[in-house]
């Protein structure tokens, strides 16, 4: 049960991130914008965007490959660590280069992502 759990958490968080590159609401609040990096202030906006773009597709298929392994699909439920590794730490630069105040959570679960994997739960087994 651990693991389907865990599977539906990747792909949740993974799945969350398309909110960059969705039609952006007109609440001055939301957060999800690639333009003005604070980070990267030197970096033109239409170059951030599709890089954003791509990084985005990118978390979404690492943590939707990772949640596939704790599916149970064979392959991926070998090797779900790595595509998970690879979502978390794209996930943490995206959370670091366009950095809002309330993306606080997604930077503290890459790194429990990331402290699971490193700890091997949850294994395929449970």
């Amino acid at each position: 049960m651990a693991t389907i759990a865990f599977g539906v958490f990747l792909l949740m968080h993974g799945v969350i991130h398309l909110g960059w590159i969705t039609p952006k609401p007109a609440d001055l609040n939301y957060p999800f914008v690639t333009s003005g990096s604070k980070l990267l202030p030197f970096i033109p906006e239409k170059v951030l965007g599709p890089l954003a773009a791509v990084l985005v597709v990118l978390i979404v298929v690492s943590f939707t490959l990772a949640a596939l392994g704790m599916f149970g699909v064979p392959v991926l439920a070998q090797i779900w660590r790595l595509p998970a590794t690879v979502g978390a730490v794209l996930s943490l630069i995206m959370c670091v280069v366009f950095w809002h105040p309330w993306f606080i959570m997604g930077p503290l679960l890459d790194v429990a992502i990331l402290a699971a994997v490193v700890m091997g739960w949850p294994s395929r087994a449970s």
